[in-house]
């Protein structure tokens, strides 16, 4: 599969799991559209805007990984927290919570992909 960013249409979502705020949000694999035989479930861009979060959330039967493309946040991972900023990687396994709140002044941008 292949996937060209400036063909993927992208729209605003607010309070991603009830965090404040919202993003523009570029699904490459939308939730509930995932291919058949695939493991993965979503994978997005996500440009969360200044000040706003991915409120905490469990992962149960899947697994998700954020890649910072720019911008910087903190990231939650269970109860630790870590500063992030372009090319960290954060990992939440099967039974772990997370959340993702953009602390800089300008979008912190970031792959989102959801994996059984």
């Amino acid at each position: 599969m292949f996937f060209k960013f400036s063909e993927t249409k992208g729209f605003r979502r607010e309070g991603l799991q009830n965090g404040p705020g919202g993003a523009l949000y570029y699904p490459f694999i939308a939730i509930g559209e995932k291919p058949q035989g695939s493991h993965f479930k979503m994978i997005a861009r996500i440009e969360l805007d200044p000040k706003a979060a991915v409120g905490e959330h469990e992962h149960k039967g899947d697994e998700e990984v954020y890649f910072v493309v720019s911008g910087h946040g903190v990231f939650t991972d269970d109860d630790k927290k870590y500063e992030v900023g372009p090319g960290d990687v954060m990992v939440t396994l099967d039974g772990h919570r997370h959340s993702l709140k953009n602390t800089g002044e300008e979008p912190l941008v970031f792959m989102a992909i959801i994996a059984e």
